[in-house]
């Protein structure tokens, strides 16, 4: 049965929000007279389901915490400005979603239970600082670091991504080279020297086996390629084969630096984030080391844990052998020496994101010659397979 958000003025006066299940709006209205109540604004809404995946882009809900913050600091009440936020949105998913919200908040609910309900836009750690800034009595302060935190989350989310384009762009084109020459081209060379009856070179005979497997095997080929993909995008969710990757991809020379960066500026975000918010340190590591999105780094940060409930300080908690950039240790214990762990979090954050840029800046400043030098060699390879042939042709000729 479809269900309706419902704004009603009931028989003392007072402005009521509920939320009915009604075959359509003009039984619902009935229904709302019989019980003496004189509804104002009725409009259908999704179900649960649908309306808790509602997601806002980052653009788009970055700058809705700052409009919510300002009219908060103006003294406008979490009610009235969630209703006029909602009025001015436009029509999709950010309206939908600031209604549901205010529905929520003028029944008397706290913010953060009414954020909670869209999960996948409020995870728990989002939901955990907009509750501790609720419970202190701060919420634009919490706002405002929320904002903070996800407009620095999502540049270095751009920069990865940024770094990624150009070299998948060139392996694609790379392979797809590869695959036009080995099916299209090197079966026409091979039909010409089968035809002229001469001794091949190695390197030619390699080629055309190679060209043949292609033509002959290409459905096998396409196959394994795709069972390859797919056994790639699944192996994260296995935990042990996560780790492994993990482990391998910071032992690559400067893609592993890089790597190790990022994931130290993510933990040092989310975990600066919670602390601020006044979420205790316990939770602020286990929620951390989930959202870093590293197995290694992330079973080391939780042993890191496991030191802290005992007492001991978080510097000294890491593994000896710990895999995080070397200046976190010094950074972190002037922090907990100093009672300033968040103003050392924060420091830690900049200045990992800052070395992950250098390092993206200088894998990809190694990386553009080295794939134009790996092209060169493939294209010289077949084209020398070609030419060795008809050099060893024209030798014979001379020498009759």
């Amino acid at each position: 049965m479809p269900a309706f958000a419902v704004n009603v003025i009931d028989r003392a006066g007072v402005r009521r929000s509920l939320r009915e299940a009604a075959p359509d709006e003009a039984q619902l209205r009935a229904k709302l007279r019989a019980q003496a109540l004189w509804p104002v604004q009725i409009r259908p809404v999704s179900s649960p389901r649908k309306l808790a995946g509602l997601t806002l882009a980052s653009g788009d809900f970055v700058p809705l915490l700052h409009q919510l913050e300002m009219q908060l600091r103006a003294g406008v009440t979490a009610d009235v400005a969630l209703a006029q936020l909602a009025e001015d949105a436009p029509e999709g998913p950010m309206r939908t979603m600031l209604r549901q919200i205010h529905d929520q908040v003028a029944q008397g609910r706290p913010i953060h239970e009414a954020c909670r309900f869209f999960e996948k836009q409020f995870p728990p750690h989002l939901a955990a600082v907009i509750a501790a800034g609720e419970a202190s009595a701060q919420l634009p302060a919490s706002l405002h670091a929320l904002a903070e935190h996800l407009t620095n989350a999502e540049e270095i989310r751009r920069t990865a991504k940024r770094a990624l384009i150009y070299p998948l762009i060139v392996l694609v084109a790379v392979a797809g080279l590869i695959v036009f020459l080995l099916g299209g081209v090197v079966p026409k060379f091979a039909e010409i020297f089968r035809s002229l009856h001469i001794d091949l070179p190695a390197l030619t005979v390699g080629l055309i086996r190679a060209s043949e497997i292609v033509r002959a095997g290409w459905p096998a080929l396409t196959a394994a390629a795709i069972g390859l993909a797919i056994g790639a995008g699944f192996a994260p969710r296995h935990p042990q084969l996560r780790y492994l990757r993990d482990w391998a991809l910071l032992r690559v020379p400067v893609l592993g630096e890089t790597i190790r960066c990022l994931a130290t500026a993510r933990f040092a975000s989310h975990c600066r984030l919670l602390h601020e918010a006044g979420v205790a340190l316990l939770d602020t590591l286990a929620t951390g080391a989930e959202l870093m999105n590293h197995a290694v780094l992330a079973r080391q940060l939780l042993a890191a844990r496991e030191g802290v409930a005992v007492g001991r300080p978080l510097y000294a908690s890491l593994p000896k052998d710990h895999a995080f950039p070397g200046f976190i240790i010094p950074a972190l214990k002037s922090g907990e020496t100093t009672g300033q762990l968040g103003l050392a979090l924060r420091q830690i954050e900049a200045y990992a994101a800052r070395r992950a840029r250098e390092r993206l800046a200088t894998l990809l400043a190694l990386l553009e010659p080295m794939l134009l030098a790996g092209l060169t060699a493939i294209v010289g390879l077949i084209a020398l397979s070609f030419f060795l042939p008809l050099f060893s042709l024209l030798g014979g000729i001379n020498t009759r």
